[in-house]
């Protein structure tokens, strides 16, 4: 292995992994990041930010995107958002433009901070509202519906290990997926890395979405932070690439409640082809074809 790779596979490791494990293992576990102990303080009912981003397919399809994220917590272990937005893809000469696909979603969690690695467990229901016809190039063309679950852990501290997978309910409406992803805590920072994975059946001629995404997200003033969220696809079923960044105050923290899952970003920006690109058509080789919407 080439000097320079092993220094770079080092500097990863450091940045993720703690030098000092038996110092950390003894710290206070009260010192846990914040987004980990809402349930034992107050929290602001209402927050919200916008994320703008691209993103762009091995088909050749390009989209961009500006999603408005609106998130009000009824109580401190409930949280309600939706996220509108309007966006622009292209496909060889062809392009259009206009409202996207709308997501809906509650999200409740129980934690224990007390316990050992400190686990926290999400369940969440959520919706699509569709704004467009089917086999429209902005969305998914029906409304949907999806049920998902999650867990995160916090083995030493300031360091958070997460895993969460959603399943839709509704026909048509896309392959269920898995997404795990491990977050540092470094005080003016929290950086991401994770993998996320399609599981279902692949529509003809294309592969199910594999990729990895990275971020980082910081705060900026009082209760505003930034986040910078970007992704590659492993397959061709996955976008090539996608870049997003979210700006507001509901994206501090690591927990899904507050906007923190790399994963949750993207898809709040892109839906749910972010990472999940098979399963939309009602008949085989249809109209919402990924060769025709340039997706694979």
């Amino acid at each position: 292995m080439r000097p320079h790779k092993i220094l770079s596979t080092l500097a990863v490791l450091n940045l993720f992994w703690p030098g000092r494990v038996a110092v950390a293992q003894s710290e206070d576990r009260s010192a846990l990041d914040t987004s980990r102990s809402l349930t034992n303080r107050a929290v602001t009912q209402f927050s919200g930010g916008v994320t703008a981003g691209a993103m762009s397919f091995a088909g050749g399809r390009n989209e961009q995107a500006l999603s408005l994220l609106l998130q009000f917590r009824p109580l401190s272990w409930l949280s309600l958002s939706a996220a509108p937005g309007f966006g622009r893809t292209t496909f060889g000469t062809l392009s259009s433009s206009g409202f996207t696909d709308i997501p809906l979603a509650s999200v409740a969690r129980y934690s224990e901070v007390s316990s050992p690695w400190s686990p926290a467990f999400f369940g969440s229901l959520s919706a699509v509202l569709s704004t467009g016809h089917s086999g429209t190039p902005l969305g998914i063309g029906r409304t949907s519906a999806t049920v998902g679950a999650g867990v995160s852990v916090s083995p030493v501290a300031h360091i958070y290990l997460s895993a969460d997978a959603s399943r839709p309910v509704t026909t048509a409406s896309g392959n269920s997926s898995a997404d795990f992803w491990i977050s540092r805590s470094l005080g003016l920072a929290t950086p991401s890395l994770g993998y996320s994975a399609e599981i279902g059946t692949a529509d003809s001629a294309a592969t199910l979405a594999r990729s990895i995404a990275g971020g980082v997200a910081f705060p900026v003033s009082g209760p505003i932070s930034l986040a910078l969220d970007g992704s590659h696809g492993l397959t061709s079923g996955a976008p090539n690439w996608t870049l997003s960044v979210s700006l507001g105050t509901a994206f501090s923290g690591i927990s899904p409640m507050s906007g923190g899952s790399i994963f949750g970003r993207l898809k709040n920006a892109f839906g749910s082809r972010a990472t999940s690109s098979s399963g939309y058509s009602k008949t085989s080789g249809g109209s919402t074809s990924c060769r025709k919407l340039g997706t694979c």
